[in-house]
């Protein structure tokens, strides 16, 4: 049934009459049928009308009168819902969720980590935090009845099956998106921890981010050329990368098929004896070299040939094949020569104009601008142009090493691939903000890292679904800023509770653009606006 306006033309007048009608099946097919007049539109009273459907409104199941007006009747505002169901969905495709409840526990596990892990994603904070501020915020049925212990049991549990849950994560992670498994990127970094912490974990060392005032610990990841986690590890903030790559390299090579792969790693975390194992297990790699002879050799060669990559206009390629068959390749970004000539330039003429006022060149040799370009001569300090031209010889340039059949250009792709990793960095430590580590023992610390990796891998999993959905190619997902939009329209989708004379309801408001595309991403149909009690989502196999 449904209201009709019927309009009736009387004396060179048009009057409007209010009809409820319902649609009949008859002998000559469908027809409308008057179920009530309601009378005339123009002397109908308001009044009468909501009071009408005030009293059929009990009757329906998806209609609510809200009335202001009325006491007892109120709006309490509205709580974050959007992403939860997405996660959720997420959560247990990856198979997180059924993984968590195989652990003999009673308490919802599961559900603790998954608030943790919507948390770091949503509005990260510490765990008390994310307890007493951050669920009462947000309106997801999943999370009633969970309690401060259940977070902090949930971390320990992450910690004693971090292994296994990421063996689990990856295989069914490749079951749904296919990630390109060709080149594996390691990276490592280190973040400092606030306040006294009782473990090995935690420990002084040299700080990327120069805060030697404070215990570090390191952590590795290993994720594919397109950003994809696969797995991660935790060191003591004083192990030196070499070491920890060394450990990476055996977790992976233990749990994910590491002789199927290329490993691709930045200078500083390997050394000769690596490379060496590597070489042995037949493993190919590209790594940045560090200024041995070698390299020093492969950028004096004059023999090579340049070459121009058409997608790079700023850079520049050449080849060196070293006498023990290592294959090396010269990079040159012009771009980045321009600006050391410049800055360079710059030094020297400061450097002259300090040298005339002061001859004897007191302090410049503790300068650590200065220093490469002056030497001392007796008592007095001077210009080293042999320094400068040696200085020229390297602007702009840097050396990559290779054990494997990659051609140069290959080669260099290969190793810019490592910029994903560095995301991956700025993601953990930006956004999901790793810090402030607050847990004082070793598995709390490894159970909050385990959370951020899983939010990351929750949203990498987001990205190759929307990426899916848009017809991209296998492996291919959303771009940075695509996910950053999805995510703010996602947070649009709020819930409100509005309580009338009937009860309490819950309102969802309206989902639409990337959210909704986000929901088809996933598989899910849009929850109905008007919620009332557990949350219901539908799957729909179609999307």
């Amino acid at each position: 049934m449904y209201i009709r306006t019927k309009r009736l033309h009387q004396n060179g007048k048009v009057y409007e009459y209010l009809l409820i009608v319902e649609t009949v099946r008859t002998a000559k097919g469908p027809r409308q049928r008057t179920v009530a007049n309601l009378g005339r539109k123009d002397r109908l009273e308001p009044d009468s009308l909501d009071k009408l459907v005030r009293s059929m409104a009990p009757l329906a199941q998806g209609t609510v009168i809200f009335d202001p007006k009325k006491a007892g009747e109120g709006y309490r505002g509205s709580r974050g819902f959007g992403p939860l169901p997405v996660f959720d969905r997420l959560f247990e495709e990856l198979g997180i969720g059924s993984f968590l409840r195989g652990a003999e526990t009673a308490m919802p596990l599961d559900k603790a980590v998954l608030a943790m892990v919507a948390s770091r994603l949503m509005a990260p904070a510490s765990k008390l935090r994310t307890f007493e501020e951050w669920l009462p915020e947000v309106y997801f049925p999943a999370f009633e009845g969970l309690k401060l212990h259940h977070f902090y049991r949930a971390l320990d549990l992450l910690a004693d099956r971090k292994d296994a849950l990421e063996k689990r994560l990856w295989d069914n992670t490749r079951s749904l998106f296919e990630p390109a498994v060709d080149l594996v990127l390691v990276d490592t970094t280190n973040t400092y921890v606030e306040g006294d912490t009782r473990g090995d974990l935690a420990q002084f060392g040299k700080s990327k981010e120069k805060r030697y005032d404070r215990r570090l610990l390191s952590v590795g990841v290993l994720v594919t050329k397109d950003g994809v986690p696969i797995g991660h590890e935790v060191f003591p903030g004083n192990l030196h990368d070499t070491r920890a790559f060394t450990a990476l390299i055996a977790s992976l090579r233990g749990r994910f098929l590491l002789d199927r792969v290329m490993l691709c790693a930045d200078r500083g975390m390997v050394s000769e004896k690596i490379l060496d194992g590597l070489r042995e297990a037949g493993i190919p790699y590209v790594v940045g070299s560090r200024l041995t002879r070698t390299a020093e050799a492969a950028i004096s060669d004059r023999g090579g040939l340049w070459q121009d990559l058409k997608d790079f206009p700023d850079l520049r390629i050449k080849p060196y094949r070293a006498e023990d068959g290592e294959a090396y390749v010269v990079c040159l970004n012009k771009a980045e020569a321009a600006h050391e000539k410049a800055r360079r330039k710059e030094i020297v003429i400061r450097l002259r104009a300090l040298l005339r006022k002061n001859p004897s060149g007191s302090g410049l040799l503790r300068n650590t601008s200065f220093r490469p370009y002056v030497r001392l001569e007796g008592k007095l300090v001077s210009l080293d142009r042999e320094a400068l031209r040696r200085r020229e010889r390297y602007d702009g340039k840097y050396v990559l090493r290779s054990h494997s059949e990659l051609t140069p250009e290959e080669t260099y792709r290969a190793y810019r691939q490592l910029s994903r990793v560095e995301q991956v960095f700025r993601t953990v430590k930006g956004p999901l903000r790793l810090r402030p580590v607050r847990h004082f023992v070793d598995r709390r610390i490894r159970g909050h890292i385990m959370v951020c990796f899983l939010a990351y891998a929750l949203e990498m999993a987001l990205r190759q679904a929307m990426g899916r959905k848009r017809g991209l190619l296998p492996g291919d997902i959303l771009d940075e800023h695509g996910f950053a939009e999805t995510m703010q329209a996602l947070r649009r989708v709020t819930v409100a509770d509005v309580t009338t004379s009937t009860g309490t309801y819950q309102i969802r408001s309206p989902l639409e653009g990337r959210a909704f595309d986000a929901y088809r991403a996933v598989g899910l149909q849009p929850p109905p606006q008007l919620l009332s009690g557990a949350l219901t989502t539908a799957s729909d196999p179609s999307m």
